[in-house]
């Protein structure tokens, strides 16, 4: 893919990286902003071995408008993290924070001057075309090509529709899907205060759920808090984050932020009630942060391993499965749902036909908008990193996809000896595995329990 030649953004990975040592609390802020102040004088050193990649290379033109417009929000990431410890660090490291800033700016204006003299060299195409996307997939031993993949994203898309239309119908006959929608925006707290106390109740019943039913083995130590979003870090985070447990944490602490909308009447839109229910099983129990803890203490595995299709499928997975179980109830949960599906379902059609070339930016953002009811900005912004990340994107759907075959396998292998805490927990204890590797650790543990 030689993507290091191709992509001139310096400034993804150090955004990040300065993103997280503000936003997680893992030391004190004073050791973090010194820290930070350490970084920034290397990082002129890390711009300019950064730019030896390209010397002779054509980099992707829009990719290299993508590096520009990352690279124009740094200084205000930067002048952000000052203003905003201001008063909360001693006024000695403030003051050299602020030096710091100042102090890296010259070389931030000279490698603005390279990006912008990149234009000129320039290529248009970006897509992997058939034959690469087609080996990457091999590679990812996904277990079909990738028509095969797209057929699955297709055939989805027709079914989650017909059975979104079904369930609006049900909930209010003679009514649009989109009014449905609606209806079950406005069911939600009264204020902000209210969804983060709801918020936080899902993800305590979700938990007590799980260990209840014998679902899948649950740390008691671990814990996850629901906090709102700092004022200082809420122009960074518009709507939630998790901040996952480090891999050496112990105990396991997360933190799931909530930001406050700026107008009440759009606290509805991502903190409705149904929204809030199927939220709490994604992100936290039996979903991302559940999965995160146990994987780390997978060690080397974890450290090792990183099957996409593993970490975005079961989130998907366990919305289902906790709906099967009887916790996530109603019809208005049901078709939150299924309208989240249909998304992924377009990301695999989407992904699929641009990574292969056959298909446009501009077609894949009106698909987006036509059938994931996208705002055009939001589409624009997810188009533009698919480009960049093929075969991403459809691993969220086609991974849900994925263990539910898995799961269907061992079901009948094991027959009676079958139970999902063991399904469950297979998964969850083997780190982030490729999913065609999770199928030689259950064949084994089959065997073992045979014997």
């Amino acid at each position: 893919m030689r993507s290091h030649e191709l992509d001139p953004d310096a400034f993804g990975e150090i955004g990040g990286t300065f993103f997280m040592m503000i936003t997680r609390n893992y030391a004190p802020l004073e050791k973090r902003i010194a820290s930070i102040i350490a970084r920034l004088a290397k990082l002129p050193q890390y711009l300019e071995e950064f730019r030896s990649r390209f010397k002779a290379a054509q980099p992707v033109k829009l990719w290299t408008e993508i590096a520009i417009e990352s690279a124009q929000q740094i200084p205000a990431l930067f002048q952000f993290v000052a203003g905003s410890t201001k008063g909360k660090i001693p006024a000695e490291l403030s003051t050299k924070l602020m030096q710091a800033v100042q102090s890296f700016m010259p070389h931030f204006k000279q490698h603005m001057e390279w990006l912008e003299s990149l234009k000129s060299k320039t290529v248009e195409e970006w897509a992997l075309g058939r034959e690469k996307f087609e080996k990457l997939i091999t590679l990812r031993d996904l277990g079909m090509t990738s028509e095969q993949i797209h057929q699955i994203g297709v055939k989805y898309l027709k079914d989650l529709k017909r059975e979104r239309a079904e369930i609006a119908t049900q909930i209010a006959p003679g009514k649009s899907v989109e009014d449905v929608l609606k209806m079950i925006e406005e069911d939600a707290p009264k204020t902000f205060e209210e969804a983060l106390n709801a918020t936080k109740r899902s993800m305590e019943d979700a938990k007590k759920f799980i260990v209840e039913n014998g679902i899948a083995t649950v740390y008691e130590e671990d814990v996850l808090t629901v906090e709102e979003t700092p004022a200082f870090l809420a122009p960074l985070i518009p709507f939630a984050a998790m901040m996952m447990p480090s891999r050496f944490d112990k105990p396991m602490l997360g933190v799931y932020i909530v930001t406050r909308p700026k107008d009440t009447a759009n606290l509805g839109k991502h903190l409705n009630y149904a929204s809030i229910q199927n939220t709490a099983v994604h992100e936290a129990f039996p979903g991302h942060f559940l999965q995160g803890t146990i994987s780390n203490r997978s060690s080397i595995i974890h450290i090792m391993a990183q099957g996409t299709e593993t970490v975005e499928g079961w989130a998907h997975y366990c919305e289902q499965m906790m709906m099967e179980h009887g916790y996530l109830k109603g019809l208005k949960t049901r078709l939150i749902q299924v309208n989240d599906v249909i998304w992924r379902a377009v990301r695999i059609i989407v992904d699929v036909k641009l990574s292969r070339g056959e298909m446009s930016v501009d077609e894949a953002v009106e698909m987006l908008i036509k059938e994931a009811a996208m705002s055009k900005e939001g589409a624009v912004a997810e188009v533009r990193r698919y480009t960049q990340t093929p075969s991403y994107a459809l691993s969220y759907l086609l991974g849900k996809h994925l263990i539910l075959q898995l799961r269907e396998t061992i079901t009948e292998q094991l027959g009676s000896k079958y139970s999902e805490r063991f399904f469950h927990d297979t998964i969850t204890a083997n780190g982030y595995l490729p999913i065609s590797l999770l199928r030689k650790v259950f064949n084994r543990k089959i065997a073992e329990l045979r014997a």
